[in-house]
């Protein structure tokens, strides 16, 4: 307690110590009210009883079950995620891959062969070669063609025409072609040699107009027909003849085609035997076949005139070709099979290299 002034006296120092002994003392009990009235609030009147109360019934909350199935329901993991439908995705995905693969392979093959080969989808799969069968309905239409042919020999009509079953024989018969006419101008060198002709039109078409025919295959692939060819004796006798020769023999797999420019001409090579007279100067006549006339002609270059070296080589054109005239010598035509030629165009390159082979199956004397 801090000292009073001096200037005080004692009465007035005793009381104003005794007034701050009243102050602190009220101070206290003040404090003493709040401390009472604070634990009074927190314990009000029955405060035991209460929480003897409530610990009983947790007690009882504790230990009670539910009637309700209260539980959240469950949910099944893969169903949600897919897992399961994982691998069967993949095997469809991978089924379907391998398909479009497929498909484009077949694709690309069939545009190199234009189509010359079965489409994939097709479950047979396709012979090393189909000459056989081909053969085979061949004869088998033939002979169908015949029994055809047999039962409308024998058709009566029910209806009388006037006229009788001889004239109706007559004119089904067909004209014979008219008499072979040669040309006088080729003809005219071989006078002073005289050298005896024949007399009937056949052994005169024989000898001067042969007909020879090839049956071509695309390697690997299919047959495509049969070339029908008409040579002119007059135009190179020793090639006709050799040609003639060969086809005689069946010698088909002696004739190669090398060469093979689109929409001009296809070359073939014969080899020829060392004693053949087609190593020496050729007799010919280059004005009995005109190249700008038609197309299809059967021709060999002057420049083999004096004789062939290893090879007979000869072209096939493919359209008329004037410019050509006196420089390569025409001695034959195609008479029939001038699809054939259209279609094989298509396996020729610009500097004549064949993308798929052609192969002579057959060949023979008409």
């Amino acid at each position: 307690m801090a000292e009073y002034p001096v200037c005080l006296s004692q009465s007035a120092r005793e009381l104003a110590q005794l007034t701050v002994e009243e102050v602190q003392t009220a101070a206290k009990e003040v404090v003493k009210r709040k401390k009472a009235a604070k634990a009074a609030d927190h314990n009000p009147p029955g405060g035991d009883m209460r929480k003897k109360m409530w610990r009983q019934h947790r007690l009882r909350v504790k230990d009670a079950v539910s009637m309700v199935d209260a539980e959240p329901p469950g949910f099944q993991a893969a169903r949600i995620t897919g897992v399961n439908n994982l691998r069967v995705e993949a095997v469809v995905f991978m089924q379907r891959t391998r398909a479009n693969i497929q498909l484009l392979v077949e694709i690309s093959r069939t545009m190199r062969t234009h189509g010359a080969i079965n489409p994939f989808r097709y479950d047979a799969v396709p012979g090393a070669s189909g000459v056989p069968g081909t053969l085979l309905r061949m004869e088998q239409l033939e002979r169908d063609n015949r029994e055809f042919g047999r039962r409308i020999m024998e058709v009566t009509s029910e209806v009388d025409s006037g006229l009788s079953y001889k004239q109706t024989l007559e004119s089904r018969k067909m004209k014979p072609p008219p008499p072979l006419e040669l040309p006088a101008q080729a003809m005219a060198k071989y006078a002073a040699f005289d050298i005896p002709l024949p007399k009937s039109d056949v052994e005169l078409r024989r000898l001067f107009r042969p007909k020879i025919y090839f049956d071509i295959y695309l390697k690997d692939a299919r047959p495509l027909g049969r070339l029908v060819i008409q040579l002119y004796t007059e135009a190179a006798p020793l090639v006709v003849l050799q040609l003639v020769k060969s086809c005689m023999c069946n010698q088909h797999s002696k004739f190669m085609v090398t060469r093979l420019f689109p929409n001009l001409w296809v070359e073939t090579h014969l080899p020829l035997p060392p004693d053949s007279l087609l190593h020496q100067p050729l007799e010919y006549d280059a004005k009995v076949i005109d190249h700008g006339a038609s197309s299809y002609v059967l021709s060999f270059s002057k420049d083999d005139i004096k004789g062939f070296s290893q090879h007979l080589s000869f072209a096939i054109s493919f359209k008329p070709l004037a410019v050509v005239n006196g420089l390569r010598v025409g001695f034959g035509r195609i008479l029939k099979g001038g699809k054939i030629c259209d279609c094989i165009q298509s396996y020729g390159t610009k500097n004549g290299k064949l993308s798929r082979g052609l192969i002579f199956t057959e060949c023979g004397l008409l």
